[in-house]
């Protein structure tokens, strides 16, 4: 098919009405701008005029049934990072849906007995919780055998979990398997560790203090690739939770300070609806509050933009997505209105296509 009188987003600017043209193997096909002859065609979908945009990635949610997803899909969101997986067999039954919000998936969570998060784990999985650093090759071998796509560590400094030793031990033993290390980090301490250990992406935002000068140097020299700050859940944990000595300020100013620096940052939403965390997170439309977050934050709106498809696209090795070009995913949004000047427009979501399949709600009543 053809979607024709469309202004692509190709990753740095919006350009003037194009056509694009989706595969039967749900590719794109070429892109056709306004001096290029393009071929007679069928199943011509005219946009008027409205803008096209790579499907967006929220880089870190929990998405726990068919419902959650068509959310996400509704929302314009075509790919997602399931941020911890529990149970290998109910993670396996969310992917590779057609037409339908794309999974990848992390490994069981990464932390000790003693971390306040292992309150979140069944008893079922227990024997899957990290013991002492000589256990890290054989536990992410583990992970790797079950499916992981990437490892998920949970920092948890300055309270009780991962050592410095267990942490480090973790992340080079996944780096032997060829995989990342997603490390969950929400106070100061915990960052500092991450960066130690090397982790490859670290998210979420301190609420207790901000980054600094110290630790903007070590993100300089050291191997962590991006953050993934997750303002819209550090707000929500602020507002409901009302932890002590911690401000969303904090999250802010880091934001701030990564991104002057040079660090990439993508968005996800921690898009959440599990019983006994500290705040729930809507999923789909929290994604839009994080790319406004990120602009508050001081993003430019095609910076925020390109931190939910061109950056996390790289970031996580999806060489198929993020931008429009010939060979990628069909992965597409039809916006009204542009989101390189007003972030708020990706809220108006007029057509989603996931791998070339139009994306209809009504499919998956």
């Amino acid at each position: 098919m053809a979607i024709t009188n469309v202004r692509v987003f190709d990753g740095l600017v919006v350009g003037p009405p194009s056509t694009v043209i989706i595969t039967s193997s749900g590719r794109i096909g070429r892109v056709y701008r306004p001096s290029t002859v393009c071929p007679s065609l069928e199943h011509v979908f005219d946009a008027g005029g409205m803008t096209l945009i790579p499907g967006l990635m929220d880089s870190h949610a929990h998405p726990s049934n068919i419902s959650n997803l068509v959310s996400m899909a509704s929302n314009g969101i075509t790919t997602t990072a399931l941020a911890a997986c529990l149970n290998q067999e109910f993670c396996a039954s969310l992917r590779s849906h057609a037409g339908l919000t794309q999974l990848i998936t992390a490994s069981f969570q990464g932390t000790t007995a003693e971390s306040s998060t292992t309150a979140l784990v069944p008893a079922s999985e227990a024997f899957q919780l990290v013991h002492n650093a000589s256990e890290a090759p054989a536990w992410v071998a583990r992970q790797v055998a079950q499916g992981a796509d990437f490892i998920k560590l949970i920092g948890s400094a300055p309270g009780p979990g991962l050592t410095q030793d267990e942490q480090t031990a973790l992340v080079r033993a996944a780096h032997e398997s060829d995989k990342q290390v997603v490390l969950h980090a929400a106070s100061y301490a915990a960052y500092e560790q991450g960066l130690i250990a090397g982790a490859d992406q670290i998210h979420h935002a301190p609420l207790d203090v901000p980054v600094d000068d110290r630790l903007l140097g070590m993100f300089r020299r050291g191997a962590t690739k991006a953050v993934c700050p997750t303002l819209t859940m550090m707000r929500a944990i602020v507002q409901r939770a009302h932890p002590a000595n911690s401000s969303f300020a904090s999250a802010n100013a880091t934001v701030a300070r990564l991104h002057a620096a040079g660090v990439p940052i993508m968005a996800g939403t921690d898009a959440n609806a599990v019983p006994g965390v500290p705040a729930s997170v809507a999923f789909g439309t929290s994604l839009h509050d994080e790319l406004e977050n990120l602009v508050d934050a001081g993003l430019t709106p095609l910076e925020a933009l390109r931190a939910a498809t061109v950056v996390p696209a790289r970031v996580y090795g999806l060489h198929d997505r993020g931008m429009i070009v010939e060979g990628a995913r069909a992965d597409l949004v039809l916006i009204n209105g542009d989101p390189t000047v007003n972030i708020s427009t990706t809220r108006n979501v007029q057509r989603v296509w996931i791998g070339g399949v139009q994306f209809n709600a009504e499919n998956w009543k």
